[in-house]
């Protein structure tokens, strides 16, 4: 290579380099898209997968190892899916913050083609250092990309696998009318692609993940209740078919009342139960089966169909929540525990008053402000494992089957809960949130023009969050300042 030409060589480089740096400092106003590549396993590409956001992760730093909703209308960007073109590519534009100034660097995604395994995976989209980086590690950066020859960097391809194939077949003498369908342990995107109707009395899918799963089939019959076989423990391999044989025997009953502590009339009463397997935990991701139902006005409530396992149940109502079962962190709520054999069961539910939180909001000058939303998110939380708001997971796993089969998906059962634990300030800047357990610890306020000032919570993050303490059966009264929107937003650094 000539003198002249290594020279035009080094010079390219630079600008190229300069141009990185300046696109990292300056991105513009734009959010950014993610190029994204779905292959098989030699390499291929998969067209036509279905590429779903799921949901992101910050850059590198105190930040980064949570995981935080993708929530389009405040972000701005739709979490609509794409799908891959003939060569196996699909645009995906995401948020450029995760929230207020701090950067996304992850996208966190769930991927569908018919011929594979549903894959969860997570891709690093965003290499650059956060803004107001250090100017060591921007070198570092840059040294890095110079070192392996990637100006530009783009996400590893998303490798789709082959599954196994299962066939499972009921035993006609205890095959229902109704359909049929099956859960497996830890898959959520059953989808009405996933199964295959051969016969009444078998389903097909080719679709699992090689190695052990846990199975179990459900036949919904013509009054509305469930059947179910054993829990059975499968290990299939790519490319191989695994048979399995099962029965099907009727649910259990599950009746119960709420205990004398609670007042009647019952009002906007609410029962929630979380089965899963009496000798696996949650973690394991066995089948689990949840189910909801209203509570009548004397207190009693009724499940039609629950299969046996370990039942976790809780009640909220006006006034008044389920006392707490077995459990180790004080800032969750925990379900009540009873074990469901092949009787039916009846349980009584014992209650205790919920609490009243007054939160008086004013503005830098101490003037009351009005519109501004408060609200707090108690969890409940089943073996020790998965969380969620309380009284919010009211839904029927046999409801999601039904969806299945009209092409419907389980993933945005969250977006209908009912709303709950928020008020709005009125004139005087009082908000009143109503019937809240007492483990509610935390509670955030937003408002058009004014947010609560970022704290340090010790663990190099800063949140927008205030605490509160809460006695039961009682209006509990705090007091929070806010200042404008923008006075002092978070960032990396």
């Amino acid at each position: 290579m000539t003198t002249k030409a290594r020279r035009l060589t080094l010079l390219l480089g630079m600008l190229g380099l300069i141009t990185l740096v300046l696109f990292a400092l300056f991105p513009g106003r734009h959010n950014p898209l993610a190029l994204l590549r779905v292959v098989d396993a030699t390499g291929k590409p998969i067209a036509g997968a279905i590429i779903r956001p799921d949901g992101l992760r910050t850059k590198p730093g105190p930040y980064s190892s949570g995981w935080y909703s993708w929530q389009p209308r405040g972000m701005g960007v739709p979490n609509d899916p794409v799908t891959t073109d003939a060569d196996g590519y699909a645009r995906l534009p995401y948020p450029k913050y995760v929230f207020e100034r701090i950067e996304t660097g992850t996208i966190c995604l769930s991927v569908e083609h018919p011929d594979f395994v549903t894959d969860r995976p997570e891709r690093l989209v965003n290499f650059a250092p956060p803004a107001r980086a250090p100017w060591q590690v921007w070198i570092d950066y840059i040294w890095g990309r110079v070192r392996h020859k990637a100006l530009v960097v783009r996400p590893d391809p998303i490798v789709l696998k082959q599954g196994g194939a299962l066939r499972l077949k009921v035993h006609s003498t205890s095959l229902q009318e109704g359909p049929l369908f099956a859960q497996i342990g830890g898959v959520y995107e059953a989808d009405n692609r996933f199964w295959i109707h051969p016969a009444p009395n078998e389903l097909v899918t080719r679709r699992l993940r090689p190695g052990p799963a846990k199975v179990r089939a459900v036949q919904v019959n013509t009054n509305g209740l469930a059947w179910f076989s054993s829990v059975t423990n499968v290990s299939v391999a790519a490319g191989q078919t695994t048979e399995i044989e099962i029965e099907l025997t009727p649910g259990v009953t599950v009746r119960g009342q709420l205990d004398n502590t609670a007042a009647r009339p019952i009002r906007n009463g609410r029962v929630i139960a979380n089965i899963s397997p009496e000798d696996d935990k949650l973690q394991n991701n066995p089948p689990i089966w949840h189910a909801w139902s209203g509570i009548r006005e004397d207190g009693t409530f009724e499940f039609g169909s629950l299969p046996e396992g370990r039942l976790e149940i809780v009640a909220l109502c006006d006034g008044y929540v389920s006392t707490n079962g077995p459990g180790t962190v004080s800032s969750f709520h925990y379900p009540q525990i009873h074990i469901i054999a092949t009787n039916d069961l009846n349980v009584t539910v014992g209650m205790e008053r919920t609490c009243c939180l007054a939160v008086s909001v004013t503005d830098q000058q101490g003037k009351p402000l009005k519109g501004a939303q408060v609200t707090t998110w108690p969890n409940i939380r089943y073996g020790e494992w998965s969380a969620t708001i309380l009284g919010g997971d009211n839904y029927n796993t046999a409801d999601f089957m039904r969806d299945s089969e009209k092409g419907n998906s389980l993933r945005n059962w969250w977006q209908n809960r009912p709303a709950s634990f928020a008020a709005t300030s009125d004139i005087t800047g009082v908000a009143l949130l109503m019937n809240l357990p007492k483990e509610a610890k935390e509670f955030s306020v937003t408002h058009s023009n004014f947010a609560l000032p970022a704290i340090a919570d010790g663990s190099g993050q800063k949140r927008r969050q205030a605490r509160m303490i809460l006695h039961s059966g009682q209006t509990n009264r705090v007091t929070v300042e806010l200042e404008p929107i923008g006075q002092s937003q978070i960032a990396h650094y």
